[in-house]
């Protein structure tokens, strides 16, 4: 099988950047934030019988399943684009404060309940955005594409240098797509990108696009993988990035527990829903 490429530079990358907004709910993306923000988050729900209730919960792995041949149950979900939040320019996001401090404004800007489930996802939204990054780790959070853009140059690289990378979903016709729990196959040995430097940036709950953006100065390894379904229709690429120091994770992360690993203790691996972005440079 012939290597498939999904990193694109510059010239087409807005309007990949705005595709790439159509798709999976955020609340995905909120189980691979590793921070310690998330003390005290019970997670006992997502599990049944010591198996996974939620279906999200199939995007981590082992290290060591990183090879060719190995089968692994993955979750691709695909959002309801009537449900995806506005995008904003930066001039119009600029003008909306952005932080916990002004969660009360925010909430009656938007006309949300406090203690609706929107309102508690924006809460947690800022507080995510406005928490102090780890030791080690660079983070901030994009309120529009021209913001995340600068930022993500300022943090990792130039306009040169940078690449994005997205998972995509690839079959012969589009009407037998399936974005359910699938097994997939790696059918290609994962490429390790080596000598980069990388960012990942969640899309998270808020009424206009949001993305939450982090990464690590070391300690992490990035791959590009081919994964193709049981019925041989359905080839996913895209990135996979492990996680190679989790000492300073939250002992509760909920990657810990599906791996059933011991806290700390190992490397983490995950796949991206298709609505988060990574970002990688020399």
């Amino acid at each position: 099988m012939a290597s498939l490429r999904f990193s694109v530079t510059f010239p087409a990358l807005l309007s990949l950047l705005l595709l790439s907004l159509w798709v999976v709910e955020a609340y995905t993306s909120r189980k691979l934030i590793s921070n310690n923000e998330q003390k005290g988050q019970n997670i006992s729900h997502l599990f049944k019988d010591g198996e996974f209730e939620d279906p999200t919960m199939y995007m981590f792995f082992k290290i060591s399943d990183l090879k060719l041949g190995t089968k692994l149950p993955i979750y691709f979900n695909k959002n309801d684009l009537r449900k995806v939040p506005p995008l904003l320019t930066r001039q119009e996001a600029d003008l909306i404060p952005f932080s916990e401090s002004n969660l009360d404004f925010l909430l009656n800007h938007f006309s949300i309940s406090k203690d609706s489930p929107q309102g508690k996802a924006m809460k947690e939204t800022l507080q995510r955005c406005d928490f102090k990054a780890i030791e080690g780790e660079y983070k901030f959070c994009g309120t529009s594409l021209e913001s995340m853009l600068d930022l993500t140059k300022k943090t990792i690289a130039s306009n040169a240098d940078l690449k994005v990378m997205t998972t995509k979903v690839m079959v012969p016709d589009q009407n037998r797509i399936s974005y359910a729990l699938h097994n997939y196959t790696f059918a290609e040995v994962p490429k390790e990108l080596d000598g980069i430097k990388v960012l990942g940036c969640h899309r998270m709950p808020y009424p206009y696009v949001v993305y939450y953006c982090h990464g690590h100065k070391s300690g992490t390894k990035v791959f590009e993988v081919n994964l193709m379904s049981d019925d041989g229709i359905q080839l996913v690429v895209g990135p996979a990035v492990c996680h190679m120091d989790t000492s300073m994770w939250n002992a509760d992360h909920v990657a810990f527990k599906v791996l059933k690993i011991e806290p700390r203790s190992a490397p983490v691996c995950h796949f991206f829903p298709l609505d988060n972005i990574v970002w990688v440079s020399k």
